[in-house]
């Protein structure tokens, strides 16, 4: 019975891996020119890791309620799975990053201001590569060897510029408060 529960594992991640690799290969970078143009194709992209983290998360629940979840085997597919959809969250929530972007970009588009939309350039930029990043950490999820699925097979990761940069203008931004006496 074993040897059933390793080879439906090993269909099932290889299904997920190739579900994954899909959603990587139509994720395109948001082409240069006006917002709304690009606004389209980032949505469906939104969509498709949606979509993806809605299948795992169906997965999920079904192996979990089955016989399969009592076995080794099945309790790795599991812990895969589990990270494997933590991982395509966060993929959603940079896209949704790139979308929020994209329309800042154009609200700023009649403004002269240059560094806003250097800024909501960058949001973008950076906001789909963390989203690609995320989709790979899904996949590499699901590659691990069922005995790493449980140790974190990367230090946290450190924050990005735009992070620090945040952090610093929140630090900035804090004004001394006087008291009265």
């Amino acid at each position: 019975m074993s040897q059933n529960h390793d080879a439906f594992v090993h269909a099932r991640l290889a299904t997920w891996q190739r579900r994954i690799n899909e959603t990587v290969t139509a994720l395109a970078a948001p082409r240069a020119g006006n917002a709304p143009t690009a606004l389209m194709p980032v949505l469906e992209q939104l969509v498709a890791v949606y979509n993806l983290s809605t299948g795992l998360v169906a997965d999920l629940r079904q192996s979990a309620d089955s016989p399969l979840a009592t076995t080794g085997p099945g309790r790795a597919y599991l812990v895969h799975l589990d990270a494997a959809l933590a991982h395509s969250n966060q993929a959603a929530t940079h896209l949704s990053t790139v979308v929020t972007g994209l329309a800042d970009l154009h609200r700023v588009a009649s403004q002269p201001s240059a560094a806003d939309r250097a800024e909501s350039r960058l949001n973008i930029a950076l906001g789909h590569a963390a989203a690609l990043r995320s989709l790979r950490r899904a996949h590499h999820a699901l590659t691990r060897p069922p005995g790493d699925a449980q140790q974190p097979s990367e230090p946290p990761p450190s924050p990005t510029a735009s992070e620090q940069h945040q952090r610093a203008a929140d630090i900035s931004s804090v004004h001394p408060v006087r008291r009265r006496s």
